[in-house]
């Protein structure tokens, strides 16, 4: 009588555990599908329209010498904002090569009209040094909150960009809203 007795408290506490254990994850469930429930498909594709900017620029240089080695520059450029506007385009970036011809670029840019709106933003990108002489990368800029004007479409967003920059100096700097 005593083993029974033990064995339906020892299966009692197992039932019991279980039941933490589900709920547990049933709230964790709930959590994490709360977390995803917005105006968007979390597995909906995502779709790029005409690029919000342009800009052609010219740039010395090449990949940097060492791996693992930051190099640090100052940058200008002209673009044109969402087909009409012209701006200044004015950063710095750090460089580090990484193995196999890639590098990572973080750095922050200020856009500028005219009429001195302007905007900030940092930026995170990974590059690639191709054979032929050129380099290609793709980044995230998070845009500060603060914008204005021309400029007040990007207050506090995100958009991702490619960059192409050819054998020559040449480059061709492309960016996308994203939300």
């Amino acid at each position: 009588m005593k083993l029974k007795s033990k064995s339906n408290i020892t299966l009692s506490w197992v039932f019991i555990a279980g039941l933490v254990t589900l709920s547990g994850f049933v709230a964790l469930s709930a959590k994490y599908a709360q977390a995803l429930d917005n105006s968007m498909n979390f597995t909906e594709s995502l779709y790029l329209e005409r690029p919000f900017l342009v800009e052609n620029y010219y740039i010395e240089g090449g990949k940097p010498g060492l791996e693992n080695k930051t190099s640090y520059s100052n940058f200008t450029g002209q673009g044109i904002l969402n087909g009409t506007i012209n701006i200044t385009v004015e950063g710095n970036a750090s460089e580090t090569l990484r193995n196999n011809d890639t590098s990572y670029l973080q750095g922050k840019t200020k856009f500028s009209t005219d009429g001195s709106n302007t905007v900030l933003y940092d930026f995170y990108a990974i590059g690639k040094y191709n054979s032929n002489g050129t380099f290609n990368s793709t980044g995230v800029a998070i845009f500060e909150d603060k914008a204005v004007g021309e400029f007040s479409f990007l207050s506090n967003s995100i958009a991702i960009y490619k960059d192409q920059v050819n054998n020559n100096g040449t480059g061709t700097f492309l960016m996308w809203k994203v939300g």
